[in-house]
């Protein structure tokens, strides 16, 4: 689409007062959520969809997280992008299976932090290559995926998972979640195999192969593993992928 969209950037200047400004890009596309943003005074982006709330408590705890994390992602949405046995593809699995397994490595961009210097390098053809920007915008779906590949492939350090409290409007009606359940996971699973032989065609490897324990990923450690919760309680029916 050629219409604009508009994004908000919060600042907090020294009189402790906040201010709101509109950015104004030229396409609307899910990939302009991760244009470079001109004159930013700080290293530390919060990127949410505008369908999702964080708790203050939650948001404080997300961003402590990241300050001590500042070169990986944190989130409140952890992922398992599940190798199959002959490691030819990827299965996705949301919070169900990444509690059962133990395990992650990667979080979704919907509600989380990361460095300013990730929006440079999404637009930097050399290190993202432009056909999985153009693959983004003929599915309108998956530059989270993208997002967390070009972390992943620059970084060793794990994605963080803040557990927290997070609202979700968009589940059920969101771009990316408006076709079945199953329909969706299987696109998902599907991104993660198109963009990864992206990366492979270039002698980038496979970033995403790095899965760690849910335990270490965790910024909120709890003394049991049944312990661990999702941050939307509604994260328990994604369900479609279980036995893959």
């Amino acid at each position: 689409s050629s219409s604009s969209s508009s994004f908000l950037r919060l600042a907090a200047p020294s009189s402790g007062r906040s201010t709101v400004e509109i950015l104004r890009v030229a396409k609307d596309s899910l990939n302009s959520r991760f244009l470079p943003i001109q004159n930013l005074q700080s290293q530390a982006v919060f990127m949410v969809d505008d369908d999702v709330r964080v708790d203050c408590r939650s948001l404080y705890r997300g961003f402590e997280a990241w300050k001590a994390n500042p070169q990986s992602m944190v989130g409140y949405y952890p992922r398992l992008a599940a190798a199959t046995n002959d490691r030819q593809h990827y299965v996705y699995q949301a919070w169900p299976i990444v509690w059962w397994r133990q395990s992650m490595n990667f979080v979704l961009t919907k509600a989380s932090f990361f460095h300013s210097r990730y929006l440079a390098l999404y637009s930097n053809p050399a290190v993202h290559p432009s056909e999985i920007l153009d693959y983004v915008d003929q599915r309108m779906n998956c530059e989270d995926v993208a997002m967390a590949l070009i972390v992943a492939n620059q970084t060793t350090d794990p994605m963080i998972y803040v557990e927290g409290s997070v609202s979700d409007k968009g589940l059920f009606n969101g771009i990316s979640t408006r076709t079945s359940g199953a329909e969706h996971m299987d696109a998902r699973s599907k991104c993660l195999d198109d963009l990864t032989q992206i990366y492979q065609k270039r002698g980038w490897g496979r970033p995403l192969d790095r899965a760690v324990s849910l335990r270490r990923a965790s910024w909120i450690q709890h003394a049991t593993t049944w312990q661990f919760r999702p941050s939307n309680i509604f994260e328990w029916g994604a369900l479609e992928n279980i036995f893959k």
